[in-house]
């Protein structure tokens, strides 16, 4: 059998999640609280059955309140049993319905998030094909720069570069501590500052004393965002200079030293690429396609008489335009049929009136 390196890589990956245990995480982190857990263990009707008064009445008194004028009153062992084994009781009901309250909210929570997630299966597929392409361009165009900051041995372009890709992470950092913030909190956000305007502040009168001035819109994030991005098209336009510096002086020493033949052949080639745009530019000019008839004045249309070219013609066998030499033929339609003949009922009037 042959396995590929991903294929190991992912069999040795599920032996180790297999056989090594870990607890870093749960699942209840993300959809839902965990557990209650007692505050005391609970004791059932046998084991508060063993327990002597004394133990009864301290426990009663300790765990569940009770004074020692209510304790006073129960004279018989078996009342101290039947008080003590109904609060233990109570609290073990408390739990489990606290318990059964944390599990119906996962189900309900669970259940939306799978509704979601089919519903929008193929949203999120085609997300995901556009945040690969767009990852493979980015890492190409990473790559490229790169190299082309090593051919040029261009120290200030590849420091350019080292600020552009930190920038990059930066607000990555920032555009996804924005979208979970409105979910989630988590002190591993992008620290932005808070500068909020309140709408409703600056309006004044009775708008500014009630509650509705107290909301507003934190454009922290969009200031820290708006200040990279500017960054980042200063540091990419310095980077670009740097580059174009580096490559005329790459070029101007590689001119200095050519010899006159080179420098011959160069402008041999410089002079060939420009007449090939120029052909390329006249072959792009739209030549017409219609036949060279078409494009003269027709003189020969002329009634009987001699009085000028005829409004229309009456001859509708000859579905054909054109000199005698070349003939081409019109397209047959019904509705053209149709008004042909309408024509011929007009002209056969005219005639008679004539």
């Amino acid at each position: 059998m042959n396995f590929s390196f991903k294929k190991v890589i992912r069999l040795l990956l599920a032996l180790v999640l297999l056989f090594e245990t870990t607890y870093a995480w749960e699942w209840s982190d993300f959809i839902g609280s965990h557990l209650p857990s007692p505050v005391v263990a609970t004791l059932s009707l046998e084991e508060v059955s063993d327990l002597r008064a004394r133990d009864i009445k301290r426990r009663l008194a300790r765990n569940h309140g009770y004074s020692a004028e209510e304790l006073a009153r129960i004279l018989d062992k078996k009342e101290l049993i039947h008080a003590l084994a109904f609060e233990e009781e109570k609290i073990r009901l408390k739990y489990e319905d606290e318990v059964k309250r944390v599990l119906l909210k996962r189900g309900i929570i669970t259940a939306i998030l799978l509704v979601l997630v089919i519903v929008c299966w193929p949203l999120l597929q085609h997300a995901y094909e556009v945040a690969s392409v767009n990852f493979v361009v980015y890492t190409d165009r990473k790559r490229h720069e790169a190299h082309r900051c090593w051919e040029l041995k261009s120290y200030a372009g590849m420091v350019g570069c080292t600020i552009m890709f930190v920038l990059d992470l930066m607000q990555a950092w920032l555009t996804a501590s924005i979208l979970l913030s409105w979910v989630m909190r988590s002190r591993y956000f992008f620290p932005t500052p808070s500068l909020p305007i309140k709408p409703g502040q600056l309006m004044g009168g009775e708008i500014a004393r009630s509650p509705m001035a107290n909301y507003g819109l934190n454009v922290g994030p969009m200031a820290v965002s708006w200040g990279m991005r500017f960054v980042y098209g200063r540091i990419e336009s310095w980077t670009g200079r740097a580059l174009s510096r580096a490559h005329q002086t790459q070029r101007r020493a590689a001119r200095d030293n050519e010899s006159e033949q080179e420098r011959a052949a160069r402008k041999a080639r410089k002079q060939a690429r420009r007449e090939e745009r120029e052909r390329q530019a006249a072959m792009r000019v739209p030549t017409s396609t219609l036949p060279p008839d078409w494009m003269q004045p027709n003189n020969n249309d002329s009634d009987e008489r001699g009085e000028g070219p005829a409004p229309f013609s009456t001859v509708h066998n000859d579905h054909t335009v054109g000199s005698e030499d070349k003939q081409y033929p019109l397209p047959s339609s019904k509705e053209h049929e149709e008004f042909l003949e309408q024509l011929d009922c007009h002209v056969s009037e005219f005639d008679e009136l004539d």
